[in-house]
């Protein structure tokens, strides 16, 4: 999308998507902030590239202005970057400043940053200084690649994925009798990985009581490599659980929420049974839903929920599949 009173120009698509791909590299270390790239283009050449690796880290600007050899050529540059230079203190000084600083002339953003200390405020401090700024391009490609921190930032909670896996028939567990603890795997192990490649992309992840005391599982990324997920455990108070290396979280969504929000929590898996997954679909609280179909088939059990949609997208993995239902922002 260009705005409506600049002049088309198709490279701003080409050098804002290879923004996008640069942007991607940094998710799992970038979280609280945002997956952010960069590319500088001058006489027609891309003379640098960079992106936000890691929090604390210089951001995706500032690591392009670094790889710029010769700096004079930045004078007559044009910097993509896919979201919004900053303009305050925070780990590292205000990207803007930098920016004007090398006088660079042009730039073009994809998003405008949802975070309330910025929120246009480096898009007008650029222009105040006579740069030339030419945004939105890309607007929703950006909305989608930084779709947690956007529903972080409007929205104040994280940006929720329901996960559970079933049978082929629909069961998701076996009848208990006697509150037994039984495991089990419903799935095949390259889905286990891929589980756990799914964990290290987010913040934290969730289950209720009942699934603990079951399963005992671990939540961890011990298949993949990559960082573990913050791990927490929806209960009415059995605080007990804290011994076993989980904080807790009370049932009431929206006190959840708000404790989430203020721990700065961006993304959570919910990982638990049928009670704690049902809870989050019945108040409509969820962005994201992915079910792992299994090749078994039970003929009894419990059952798992019902869709809230039609699955936009299946992937087979040997004999099992994987749906995915999305909202968008």
């Amino acid at each position: 999308m260009y705005p409506k009173n600049s002049v088309f120009q198709p490279q701003h698509l080409e050098y804002m998507r290879r923004c996008f791909q640069l942007a991607s590299l940094g998710l799992e270390q970038v979280q609280p902030n945002p997956m952010v790239g960069a590319v500088i283009v001058a006489n027609g050449i891309i003379i640098g590239e960079g992106w936000h690796r890691k929090y604390g880290l210089a951001h995706a600007e500032i690591d392009a202005i670094n790889a710029v050899k010769e700096k004079e050529l930045l004078k007559k540059s044009t910097l993509y970057v896919n979201l919004e230079p900053c303009s305050h203190f925070g780990k590292t000084p205000p990207c803007a400043d930098a920016i004007i600083q090398y006088q660079i002339p042009e730039v073009v953003i994809a998003n405008t940053d949802p975070n309330e200390k910025v929120n246009g405020s480096g898009i007008y401090r650029l222009k105040e200084a006579g740069i030339s700024v030419i945004t939105p391009v890309l607007e929703e490609e950006g909305k989608e690649l930084n779709r947690r921190f956007f529903t972080f930032h409007q929205k104040k909670r994280p940006y929720i994925i329901l996960k559970w896996a079933q049978t082929s028939d629909g069961f998701m567990d076996i009848e208990r009798e006697n509150n037994s603890q039984e495991n089990y795997w419903i799935t095949n192990v390259p889905l286990r990985t891929i589980v756990h490649q799914w964990r290290s992309e987010e913040d934290a992840i969730a289950i209720g009581y009942n699934t603990l005391y079951n399963d005992k599982p671990q939540l961890t990324t011990r298949f993949y490599l990559g960082k573990n997920p913050k791990r927490f455990v929806i209960t009415n108070g059995k605080t007990e659980v804290e011994a076993a290396g989980f904080s807790v979280l009370p049932e009431h969504l929206d006190e959840m929420m708000k404790i989430l929000h203020q721990q700065k929590v961006q993304s959570i898996i919910i990982e638990g049974g049928r009670k704690t997954l049902e809870r989050f679909l019945s108040a409509d609280l969820w962005d994201e839903v992915r079910i792992l179909i299994g090749n078994q088939h039970w003929r009894k059990g419990m059952k798992a929920p019902a869709l809230p949609a039609r699955p936009q997208k299946e992937v087979v993995v040997e004999d099992n599949t994987i749906q995915y239902v999305r909202r968008y922002l």
